[in-house]
């Protein structure tokens, strides 16, 4: 599933389940609805779930924000997703109140799940065309996140 939040540069990502997000929609609705989505694919799960927004430091610009204070609704997919590919500018940070490691590790933790993020600006390339159920490479340093919080860096 690709959730491409509303005024992010394309091109979106496209996969078995496509979402364009709107920016006044709630992360409890945004999540709540990709748990429904992955209850209703084949096997009752996704195989992966792209978060293709803006970002900062600890904070993904999808729909209305998520930061700190949404990270336990990510629970909602426990079960439900296999991995989560945040695609989003310089998420990834080491220092501070908004320490991006920490940040995707507690997101890793409550939904269960393996959760990838750069600490890098992203850049999909407005020109490339990027194939169904795929993403472009991220930019920078890329860190896997483990459902215990713990990570290491990846090669993606």
């Amino acid at each position: 599933m690709a959730l491409n939040a509303e005024g992010v540069p394309g091109p979106d990502y496209h996969m078995w389940n496509t979402w364009r997000v709107p920016r006044a929609d709630s992360p409890h609705h945004i999540l709540n609805w990709s748990a429904t989505v992955a209850k209703g694919a084949t096997g009752g799960k996704l195989n992966s779930l792209v978060i293709n927004c803006h970002g900062r430091s600890a904070f993904l610009s999808l729909g209305t924000g998520i930061g700190w204070p949404q990270v336990p609704l990510f629970s909602c997919l426990s079960g439900l997703v296999d991995e989560i590919y945040l695609v989003a500018c310089e998420v990834v940070s080491f220092t501070g109140t908004s320490d991006g490691n920490l940040f995707c590790g507690a997101i890793a933790k409550a939904a269960k799940t393996n959760v990838y993020a750069s600490n890098h600006t992203q850049n999909t390339g407005a020109w490339l065309r990027i194939p169904y159920g795929k993403i472009d490479g991220f930019e920078g340093k890329v860190w896997k996140w483990y459902p215990d919080g713990s990570n290491e860096l990846t090669n993606l």
